[in-house]
C-alpha cells in the first residue's frame, strides 16, 4: 500500500469516526432541550412534559390553551412576529423569559409598554453564594406563582414600566440594577424592590414575563422553589407546553449536528441513495484502477 492510499483511507476513517462522535455527543448549548449538562433544559423538559419546538409554524392552530416558553437570543423575523402575535391573540400563552436577548423586540411589536432592562440585578444581602444569584421572596398569590415562596435567579435583569397590578415577583429591597457594570451600587442606580415577573392579558391570550430564563436550566430548576414555579407554569396550560429552540444561539457543535442531520436526510432520498452507491463504487474501484495503472507502468518501463 502506497503512502498516498494509506493517507486517503486514514482520512476517510477519521471523518467517519469524528462524525459518529459528534452525532452521539450530547448538546452543550444553553437552554437546549437535549442538553443534559448544567446549562441545558433536558431535566426541565422531562419533568414537565415540555415539547421542544423547532419553528413557530409547528405551533397548534388554534392554540387551545397551549403555552410557549420563548428565550429569544436570536432576533425574530417579521413573519415570526406575526405568527407569535396570532398565537397569543387566538388564546395562546407566551412565557417570555429574557435577560439580555431580544425580548423587547417582541414587546414593542405586541404594543406593550413594559420592557426588559438588560442590566444585571445584583443583591449583596439576599442571595445564594454571591450577589449574582439574588433571592426573590416577594411573590404574589397567583396561579402563575403557585406554591413557590422563594426563587433564586442567575445573572438576571429586571422589568421596566411593569404595571404594579401585573407584577407577580419583586427582588429584595437590598437589590440594585447595576447599570455601569461595576458590581457595586452607585448613586442614581435603581434599588429594589425591582419587578422580576409580570403577567398581562393580550386579546384572548396571555403573556408572562420572566426576567431570568436561567430558572429553567437543569442546575437552577432544583434550587429553592424554582421547581414549584415551573410546575405552576405547566399547570396554567390546558393543553401542550412548548419550549422554543429556534431562537437559541447555536454552538459549532450544534451546527455540525444539524449539518450531519441534513446529510443523513439527503441520503434517505432516492437521489441521495444513488449518490451514496456511486461514491461507494468509486471508492472501491479507484484503488483497483490505481493498482492496474502502476502494473501497466511497471510492465512498460
Amino acid at each position: 500500500m502506497t503512502l498516498h492510499r494509506f493517507l486517503v483511507i486514514l482520512t476517510i476513517a477519521l471523518v467517519i469516526t469524528l462524525s459518529i462522535v459528534v452525532w452521539f455527543f450530547p448538546s452543550d448549548d444553553d437552554f437546549r432541550a437535549d442538553n443534559p449538562f448544567w446549562n441545558g433544559t433536558k431535566d426541565t423538559v422531562a419533568d414537565n412534559a415540555v415539547l421542544p419546538l423547532e419553528a413557530f409554524s409547528e405551533l397548534p392552530v388554534p392554540p387551545d390553551g397551549s403555552a410557549l416558553i420563548l428565550v429569544p437570543y436570536i432576533k425574530l423575523t417579521p413573519t415570526e412576529l406575526d405568527q407569535l402575535n396570532s398565537f397569543i391573540s387566538q388564546g395562546g400563552i407566551l412565557v417570555l423569559a429574557d435577560d439580555y436577548g431580544f425580548g423587547n423586540q417582541i414587546l414593542e411589536y405586541l404594543g406593550l409598554e413594559v420592557r426588559f432592562s438588560g442590566q444585571p440585578v445584583l443583591d449583596p444581602l439576599f442571595s445564594l453564594n454571591n450577589k449574582w444569584l439574588p433571592r426573590v421572596f416577594h411573590l404574589a398569590v397567583d396561579p402563575i406563582t403557585g406554591n413557590a415562596n422563594s426563587l433564586v435567579l442567575n445573572h438576571a435583569t429586571c422589568l421596566i414600566d411593569a404595571p404594579a397590578d401585573n407584577t407577580l415577583a419583586l427582588s429584595s429591597s437590598f437589590s440594585f440594577l447595576d447599570i455601569n457594570d461595576n458590581e457595586t451600587w452607585d448613586e442614581k442606580e435603581p434599588t429594589g424592590p425591582l419587578p422580576i415577573i409580570a403577567h398581562q392579558t393580550l386579546v384572548e391570550g396571555q403573556i408572562i414575563l420572566i426576567s431570568d430564563p436561567s430558572i429553567f436550566i437543569n442546575s437552577m430548576e432544583v434550587i429553592e422553589d424554582n421547581f414549584n414555579f415551573i410546575k405552576s407554569i405547566t399547570g396554567i396550560t390546558t393543553s401542550r407546553l412548548f419550549l422554543d429552540q429556534s431562537h437559541l444561539t447555536p454552538s459549532y457543535l450544534h451546527q455540525t449536528k444539524n449539518l450531519l442531520a441534513h446529510i443523513r436526510s439527503f441520503l434517505t432520498t432516492p437521489v441521495g441513495t444513488l449518490a451514496l452507491v456511486g461514491l461507494i463504487i468509486i471508492t472501491t474501484l479507484v484503488p483497483i484502477w490505481y493498482r492496474k495503472g502502476e502494473e501497466n507502468e511497471y510492465q512498460t518501463g
